[in-house]
C-alpha cells in the first residue's frame, strides 16, 4: 500500500487478543486442543472480516501460537510490517506459550523485546530472577504528523491462580480455598510487577528519545485496579518527598507540570471522551457474567488533544464487542473471547487543513 495516503488521514491504532491463534496439528496448551479445519477456517474468518471492517491500520496482537500463519493471513488485508517478542514456546505439536506481535501498514523501523531493569525494583524486593509471563514488545513506528512512534503491545498475567491446592499444607474445601486465594493474590502480584517494570522501561526509552507513545495489550485487569492504576500516574499524585529527592522542587510549578506531562500516560477512552462527550464505557471481556475492560491502548500527552502542543487527538474509541453480546451462528462460533478496542488518532495539522 502507498504510504502517502496516510499523509493526510487518521491512523487507527488497536489491539486484538486473538485467543489461541494455532494453525492445525499445532495443540494450544493441551494435546487434544486442536481446531478442525472447518473451525480454522471459521476462526480466520472472522478475524478477517473484523479486519476489513474496522480497517485497523497498527495492530497489536496477543495467544499467537503461529505467528507465520497469522503474518500469511493478514498480507492479503493491507499489513506489510510485522514485528514479534520472542518465540512461541512448543513441545512437539503442543505449544504452552504465545507471544504478542504488532501488524502494521506502516514501516517499523526498529523492534525489540522490551528490556526490563531491576536496579530499582530490588529495592523494592522484586529479584533480578523475576520472568514476566510473556515477552513484551516494542516497536517504533512512523505516524504520519506525528513523528517517530514508540508502539508497546503486551499481554500481561492472567488472574488464574498460580498455586493450586497441591501446594497448600491443608486438606478438601480448605485447600482449595486457600489455594485459589493465594494462587489469585499471587496473578495480581506478578501482573503488577510486569506493569510496573514496564512502565520503568517507558519512561527511560521516553527520557532518551522523547518518542511518542502508544501501549496497547490485554492487561487482564481493568486500568483503575491496585496493579495498573501506577501506569496512569499524573504529575498531581507525586508526593512532596519524591520531588525533593528528585530535584524536582528545585523547578517552579509550572515547569515541573511541563516536564511531568511529558511522562504522562493516559486512557485512549478517555482522551475520546474530552472530544466525544458521549463516548461510554463497553464491555471488553466476560469472566463469567461479568464483563469488563481488560483491553487497554494508553497514549502519550502528544494524543492529548486537550494539551496545547499537542499533535493529535483521539477522536473515536470503538470496542467491537457484538460478538460477545450477540454472537452469530455460526460466523462467531471461534471468534475471540475478548473484543478489539481501537482509538482513531486524527493528526492536529491534518484536522486542521479540513
Amino acid at each position: 500500500m502507498n504510504n502517502t495516503a496516510f499523509m493526510s488521514a487518521d491512523v487507527n491504532i488497536a489491539t486484538l487478543n486473538l485467543f489461541n491463534y494455532a494453525e492445525p496439528p499445532l495443540a494450544y496448551h493441551e494435546f487434544d486442543s486442536i481446531y478442525s479445519l472447518p473451525q480454522w477456517q471459521l476462526k480466520t474468518q472472522w478475524i478477517s472480516d473484523w479486519v476489513d471492517t474496522a480497517m485497523p491500520d497498527i495492530l497489536g496482537i496477543q495467544e499467537v501460537f503461529s505467528p507465520q500463519a497469522l503474518q500469511q493471513q493478514l498480507t492479503p488485508h493491507g499489513f506489510s510490517h510485522f514485528a514479534m517478542a520472542g518465540e512461541p514456546s512448543i513441545d512437539g505439536y503442543v505449544a504452552h506459550q504465545s507471544v504478542v506481535m504488532l501488524a502494521s501498514r506502516l514501516p517499523i523501523i526498529e523492534s525489540s523485546s522490551v528490556p526490563l531493569d531491576f536496579t530499582l525494583a530490588a529495592r523494592f524486593g522484586v529479584s533480578k530472577e523475576f520472568s514476566p509471563s510473556r515477552e513484551m514488545l516494542r516497536a517504533t513506528v512512523q505516524l504520519p504528523e506525528i513523528g517517530t512512534t514508540d508502539v508497546y503491545v503486551v499481554h500481561l498475567k492472567s488472574p488464574r491462580a498460580m498455586l493450586g491446592h497441591q501446594d497448600v499444607n491443608l486438606d478438601g474445601f480448605s485447600a482449595a480455598l486457600a489455594g485459589s486465594a493465594l494462587g489469585r493474590w499471587a496473578s495480581v502480584v506478578k501482573r503488577g510487577t510486569e506493569a510496573m517494570l514496564l512502565y520503568q522501561a517507558i519512561l527511560e526509552r521516553r527520557a532518551q528519545t522523547g518518542y511518542a507513545v502508544a501501549v496497547v495489550g490485554d492487561f487482564n485487569a481493568t486500568i483503575d485496579s491496585s496493579e495498573l492504576r501506577g501506569l496512569l500516574t499524573a504529575p498531581n499524585q507525586l508526593y512532596r518527598g519524591d520531588l525533593h529527592a528528585t530535584g524536582l522542587l528545585a523547578l517552579n510549578e509550572q515547569e515541573r507540570l511541563c516536564h511531568l506531562r511529558h511522562f504522562q500516560l493516559q486512557e485512549a477512552q478517555t482522551l475520546a471522551r474530552a472530544c466525544v462527550p458521549d463516548a461510554h464505557r463497553r464491555v471488553s471481556h466476560f469472566h463469567g457474567a461479568k464483563g469488563s475492560i481488560v483491553d487497554h491502548i494508553l497514549l502519550s500527552q502528544e494524543f492529548d488533544g486537550q494539551q496545547q502542543h499537542s499533535l493529535a487527538s483521539v477522536s473515536q474509541y470503538q470496542i467491537f464487542n457484538q460478538h460477545l453480546i450477540s454472537p452469530q451462528h455460526p460466523h462467531d462460533d471461534y471468534a475471540s473471547d475478548h473484543a478489539p478496542v481501537m482509538a482513531t488518532i486524527a493528526p492536529r495539522h491534518a484536522a486542521a487543513k479540513e
